[in-house]
Order: C-alpha cells, then sequence, then structure tokens
C-alpha cells in the first residue's frame, strides 16, 4: 500500500509542477508584450526586485481615494524610498543588522512622508493597510517556520 501512496503523492507532485509550467508560460508572455523583463532576464537580477512607484501610486489612488494632487504628490515619495532601498542592498559594507535599521528608518521617513499628504481618514486606511501587510507578512513566516519543522 505505500508503495502506491508514494506513487500518488509523486503523480500529484509532478501534476502540481506542471501546472505551475503551464500558467507561468502566459506571464512570460504578457511580460514580453509589456517590454518587462522575461524570466530569462529575471534569473540574472537580485531576487528581490523592487517596486513600481506608479503602480503603488495607483492602488494607493484605488484603496484610498486620492485626488490626482495627493497622487502627484505621493509618487517622488516612493520612488526616493525605493532609490535609497536599492542603494542600501547595494551596500555589501554593513552588517546585516544595520542594513535592517537603516531600511527600517527609510520605511518610517517615507510613511510619515505619506501621512502628511493624506486626510485624516486616509491615514486610518493607510495604517489598517500597513498592519494587514505585516500580518501577512508574520503568517506566512509562521507557516514557512511550521513547514520547515515538519520531518
Amino acid at each position: 500500500m505505500k508503495p502506491v501512496l508514494r506513487l500518488a503523492l509523486l503523480g500529484f507532485a509532478l501534476g502540481i509542477v506542471g501546472t505551475a509550467a503551464v500558467v507561468a508560460q502566459p506571464l512570460q508572455d504578457s511580460a514580453a508584450q509589456d517590454g518587462t523583463p522575461s524570466t530569462d532576464a529575471a534569473a540574472t537580477q537580485p531576487a528581490h526586485q523592487a517596486p513600481d512607484p506608479q503602480r503603488q501610486t495607483a492602488r494607493l489612488s484605488r484603496k484610498l481615494q486620492l485626488t490626482p494632487e495627493q497622487a502627484a504628490r505621493i509618487e517622488p515619495i516612493l520612488q526616493s524610498r525605493i532609490q535609497q532601498m536599492q542603494q542600501l542592498r547595494a551596500d555589501t559594507t554593513l552588517a546585516p543588522s544595520d542594513r535592517r535599521a537603516k531600511m527600517r528608518t527609510i520605511m518610517q521617513d517615507s510613511n510619515t512622508q505619506l501621512q502628511a499628504v493624506l486626510t485624516d481618514s486616509q491615514k486610518q486606511q493607510y495604517q489598517q493597510m500597513q498592519q494587514q501587510a505585516m500580518q501577512r507578512r508574520q503568517d506566512r513566516k509562521s507557516s514557512g517556520d511550521a513547514d520547515s519543522d515538519k520531518p
């Protein structure tokens, strides 16, 4: 019975891998059409790719109902944050703990600048979005830790 179970699990795993390859192909094709790098180019890029400030601004505009003026003020803040983070990641002279501390400072500074542009109700929504994102990161981390503990 055990060999049958192993064979079934192997077939299931191969089916998932095959499905992932089929799903990834349309993404590669659409990325090539958009002018964004395909997975071949992505393989040579760093593991963490910076988010696009225009997409972030558009997302915040949708979620927070930003005015065009607010969006125009927020995009340069996001662009500056991304540039600072990229420079920090490129600095190999820093100890990991120092790098994390500087990243936190950059995030706090940019969040302070962002919140200065928002209305009170938008600030509340933005803080809720940040808390939800933090919760998702913690959930992923704890589920990753639980998976690594399994034999």
